[in-house]
């Protein structure tokens, strides 16, 4: 540095010499443009430190549709539902995803984060297409209809997450990550549902009733129809969610349940 002496350099040559190589030296990478290269194989999960792709400031994994992890999750999705949270390894997942087991741990820490992340992204999707059939609803009425209609919608996708999260907490490796994970879904779906029957009781729609058993009650019939399908495969779980919605909605506004159809 300018005006700091060389400690220990015989002569000025010497000096310039121990600076040229310096120069020479490339300079350090940031993390951006580490972020662009290919990982290299790992053999154990990444070290503290280690290169990890984008991030939300809230830490989580930005996950784009077609990206590596997004088809990660969306395989991930499948094979957890299939076999159980157990026996399915990091590389059954890379190789059935078409990738080398090394570049998950590019996009995730572990299994365990591949899970959550991969039970999250069924979340998002289905409160964001929850999210667009309801931006025109006029009425609690059409909110808790639009939410129970979903299910009939994603009832695929909301399976395998329930089937995925039975086997996982039947398993002696919990962790209160996945477990907050599991949760969130539940408690999302409990304020969706608590916060239109409320409104309804609110404005004269819906009867007093108990926002958060009416609530608990429909959640619980809607994770029915999901694993009485799975034992029954010819189960019409759609015309038996659609006979569930006219029962609710005729016990709220009315304390009838009125017999016919599924409307």
């Amino acid at each position: 540095m300018k005006g700091v002496p060389l400690v220990g350099r015989e002569t000025d040559e010497a000096g310039k010499a121990e600076i040229t190589s310096a120069e020479a030296r490339p300079a350090p990478q940031t993390v951006a443009q580490m972020a662009t290269q290919t990982p290299v194989r790992r053999e154990t999960p990444r070290r503290r430190g280690a290169v990890r792709a984008a991030r939300e400031s809230d830490g989580r994994l930005r996950i784009t549709a077609g990206s590596p992890p997004d088809i990660m999750c969306r395989v991930a999705l499948d094979l957890f539902a299939e076999q159980n949270y157990s026996t399915v390894t990091v590389k059954d997942i890379a190789l059935a995803a078409g990738m080398n087991p090394s570049h998950l741990y590019y996009y995730f820490d572990n299994k365990e984060e591949l899970f959550m992340r991969t039970i999250a992204r069924v979340v998002e999707e289905a409160f964001d297409q929850f999210a667009s059939v309801t931006r025109e609803a006029r009425t609690p009425e059409a909110v808790i209809s639009a939410w129970i209609d979903l299910h009939i919608r994603q009832f695929v996708q909301f399976q395998k997450v329930a089937k995925m999260s039975l086997d996982y907490a039947s398993t002696h490796n919990r962790t209160p990550h996945v477990d907050q994970a599991i949760r969130a879904f539940y408690d999302q779906e409990a304020e969706v549902l608590g916060a239109a029957i409320r409104q309804g009781i609110a404005e004269g729609e819906f009867r007093p009733v108990d926002p958060r058993d009416t609530a608990l009650f429909i959640s619980t019939f809607l994770d029915g129809s999901l694993f009485r399908n799975v034992m029954f495969p010819t189960f019409n779980y759609a015309r038996a969610i659609k006979t569930m919605r006219r029962i609710v909605l005729d016990y709220l506004k009315t304390g009838a349940i009125v017999a016919g159809e599924p409307a």
